[in-house]
């Protein structure tokens, strides 16, 4: 008998998290001879140009069915012979190509870190055969609630894009720190800012080197909430002030840089400069992609003992941050959520600023475990045989 086709619901990019688990998806079933059919045209402007060659080719496809369902004036389409992934958000929401195909098997993908999951939340995730998600953290809230089918796989790097390179010095003698993710309450930059003000009273020469920007600014004022950073993040020229809003809650001036959106062909040279690498996340729904892609370019790197983290944790291959205090939780969506400690985050950055040499070892640990155990096509792998 045939293998099933896949449908991805989601748009192709290698912009953000959901873009990289459509695009290696579709380059593994690719590989195996199984093209899937996309409901969605790909971001084909942001995919580097051997993976833009492979995926444009379903562009046909894509745009046929577009059409069928567009002639059936908003009545869902099924699709036979199709395992179908649908794209969900907190709450166990859809978006719209869900809304108008279904596969003849139908495969939930979340990842999530509101807890607020009600009855009706649960309803929707009883819709579908199977749930997929990217931690053990997010499988036991599901399976907690009474959904048994739960598969859990973990989201991985590309090593072919994080060979290491040699460091240009592009920082001159510095002690440069990296932290990254969009600017955003859970994410926790309040914490690793108020740890390096602190490092860098001690160590004038250290830079904080940032990848902060957020795409949808509204999510940053949630930071409203910090306790370390109260002065909130303004807007200069149509965008988050980052390095303006790091001065304004205690950085010196001068020693940070906010480096902008990061195309994916500057990740290892940036990595490269680096001396350690600091995220203090309050919450991850799986296991933080760019946290991922530092430790796969050797950058010793301090991690919240929390959610997603935690299983990217392995002794030996990071600095974990093991005091995680409640974060405060009046609804109920934050179950799990912890609060690292900033003199913790400051001592293991003490660590690694004072043992070079051992510094060089966690981060060879980290490289090796990352590209070992988390890469993409041992993802996309996983991932299909769960679906299929």
């Amino acid at each position: 008998m045939a293998s099933p086709t896949f449908a991805l619901s989601w748009q192709l990019s290698e912009l953000h998290g959901w873009g990289l688990v459509g695009t290696h998806t579709c380059l593994h079933l690719l590989d195996a001879g199984r093209p899937p059919l996309l409901l969605r045209e790909p971001a084909l402007e942001s995919l580097r140009p051997h993976n833009r060659a492979r995926i444009e080719p379903l562009m046909e496809s894509c745009r046929r069915i577009g059409a069928i369902s567009a002639a059936r004036d908003g009545r869902p389409l099924r699709l036979g012979g199709t395992v179908m992934l649908h794209a969900l958000s907190n709450g166990m929401v859809w978006d719209e190509p869900s809304r108008l195909y279904q596969g003849e098997r139908n495969i939930g993908v979340i990842a999530f870190e509101d807890t607020g999951l009600d009855a009706d939340a649960i309803e929707r995730a009883r819709r579908f055969d199977r749930i997929v998600v990217h931690s053990t953290y997010n499988r036991r809230l599901l399976r907690e609630r009474g959904l048994a089918d739960v598969a859990c796989v973990f989201q991985g790097v590309d090593p072919g894009e994080l060979e290491p390179v040699a460091p240009r010095r592009a920082f001159g003698d510095r002690f440069v720190i990296f932290s990254g993710g969009k600017l955003e309450f859970r994410k926790g930059q309040d914490i690793a800012l108020a740890a390096f003000t602190r490092f860098h009273r001690r160590h004038p020469e250290a830079l904080l080197v940032t990848a902060w920007i957020n795409p949808w600014p509204h999510t940053a004022r949630g930071m409203a909430e910090s306790r370390h950073a109260p002065v909130p993040v303004g807007v200069a020229e149509g965008r988050l002030d980052l390095e303006g809003w790091a001065v304004a809650n205690g950085a010196a001036p001068g020693s940070v840089v906010d480096l902008g959106f990061l195309p994916r062909d500057r990740l290892a040279g940036l990595f490269a400069e680096c001396h350690a690498a600091l995220f203090p996340n309050r919450c991850e729904g799986a296991t933080n992609l760019v946290a991922m892609e530092a430790m796969a370019c050797g950058v010793p790197t301090i991690l919240s003992a929390n959610t997603g983290h935690l299983d990217l944790i392995r002794e030996g291959t990071c600095l974990p941050l093991l005091r995680q205090d409640p974060v405060p939780d009046p609804e109920g969506r934050r179950i799990g959520w912890g609060e690292s400690s900033v003199e913790e985050a400051l001592a293991h950055l003490e660590a690694l600023y004072q043992d070079r040499a051992a510094a060089r070892d966690l981060g060879a640990s980290g490289r090796a475990f990352v590209r070992a155990e988390r890469s993409w096509a041992d993802f996309a792998r996983a991932f299909t045989e769960a679906a299929d």
